[in-house]
Formats: structure tokens, sequence, C-alpha cells
């Protein structure tokens, strides 16, 4: 099963919020990259931050037809309280999509695929290879740490894109321990094990000021080095096109 963020959905947005992602360069570069492309898939969405971002950059322009999943629900009824009716928000297992529900593009509730699919941080994505000296060459990060498992959620995405759809996978810094002050003098922390070849631990901590741990998440993730990730999606029906010019999505073409 996928990550899940229950015991942190109460500070998630204050964590997100204060520096761990930058949603605006993330939004603006979806917008450029998928202006005809209108029917939108994001692949744990959270607590909506991200499809916020994109329909307040939308402006008065076409707004972009955004479905959200992510199988916390403590998270989306965030997303929904923020959003609104402007997106549609499910709770999905992206290992269990479940063809009647609409979420999918081949089942009785669904008409057309997506025209693309997109995650920042949720499912997979990507950081720098800490084994690349040169920092080329980049990891496939994934909430799943089974290969089957990788293997039948990327499936399940390419069969909800219609043909010719994309996946864009975010590229993120590498991950690291560190520790930040959130408002509200509480301080979020985080901590990265390696637990052998190509899988990790990473535990989530929010504190008080005094040291009490208001919240703590534990995270166990599979990496996959570039050449193997790129089989991988290969395998799934998914082609490396091309990176975004800021580097900040690699995108997939659906074969």
């Amino acid at each position: 099963m996928v990550n899940s963020y229950t015991e942190l959905s109460g500070h998630y947005d204050q964590i997100m919020t204060s520096g761990y992602y930058d949603y605006d360069d993330y939004a603006r570069t979806l917008l450029e990259l998928l202006q005809d492309r209108p029917r939108l898939l994001e692949l744990g969405t959270g607590t909506g931050l991200v499809v916020e971002k994109i329909l307040e950059l939308a402006g008065d322009g076409p707004a972009p037809d955004i479905t959200g999943i992510d199988h916390t629900e403590s998270m989306l009824a965030q997303a929904r309280a923020r959003v609104g009716g402007r997106a549609r928000f499910v709770q999905q297992d992206i290992l269990h999509m479940d063809q009647d529900s609409g979420v999918m593009g081949t089942g009785t509730g669904a008409t057309s695929g997506f025209d693309a699919a997109f995650a920042v941080g949720g499912v997979w994505y990507h950081t720098p290879d800490p084994d690349d000296g040169d920092r080329d060459s980049v990891l496939l990060c994934s909430h799943l740490v089974e290969d089957e498992d990788n293997i039948r959620g990327l499936r399940n995405v390419h069969a909800a894109l219609r043909p010719g759809g994309i996946l864009l996978l975010a590229r993120q810094a590498a991950h690291r321990d560190y520790a930040r002050d959130l408002p509200g003098g509480l301080v979020y922390s985080q901590t990265i094990r390696r637990l052998g070849e190509n899988h990790y631990l990473k535990d989530y901590y929010v504190r008080r000021q005094d040291g009490h741990l208001e919240a703590h998440q534990r995270c166990e993730y599979r990496t996959y080095p570039q050449d193997r990730a790129l089989d991988l999606l290969e395998e799934c029906g998914f082609r490396a096109a091309y990176v975004s010019d800021n580097g900040l999505f690699h995108l997939y073409s659906r074969r």
C-alpha cells in the first residue's frame, strides 16, 4: 500500500508551505506544459495545495478540469474545503483504482481518459542520485516499496490516460535530515535512514519548542536508479519524452 500521512494531516499545510516545496514554480510549470491538455489527474493530491495554486494562476482564463486522488481521507477533506467545487477529489488507492468510479478513463463512469497525470510529491517523484558525482542522473522515488506494486500502480495510471496522454513527475531536491520552525511555536524535523540498497525510511516529526511530540509519521520509500526506472516505466507503457526547461518535471508519453 502507498504511504499514508494520516498522523501528519493536521500539520501538513504548515509543513508544506514553510519552504518544503515552491508551489508557485511547480504550478506555473504545469500550466505552461499542459496548456492544450485540460483534463488532469493529480496522483497523491494531499490537501489540494497544488490544485489550488494551478487554479489561482489560471485566473480568468480557461481552468483545467482537475481530479485529485489520495487514499488519506483526512487530507482530502482539507482539499475539498480549500478548493470547493472547482476540482474533484476522490479517495482512491493507486493500486485499486476503481474502473466504475469515474477516476479511470475506461470505466462505466468516464467518457474518456485524462489528458495528463502528474505528481509533485505523491506516489512517484525524482531526486538527484547521490551516487552520481556529476548530478546528471536522477532516482525515481516511490511510496510503493514492492516492484509488483509499482508496476500495478503505473499500469493503472496508463489505463487512466487517453492515447497520447502524458505522465509528469516532479523533480525535488535531495532529501536530507533537517529541522525547521513552523508557525505557532512548533518545529518540524525529518530524519532519513537507509535500510539497504534502494530502500529507506523517513521519519517526520512535529514538536513544540519544549520538545513535546505533537505528531509523528514514518514512511518507507523505494528508489530506482535512472536506467532501472526507465525500464520500469517502459514496461508499464511510458516512454521518456523530455525534461522541462527549468528541470522541475520529467515528462513521459503514454504508448
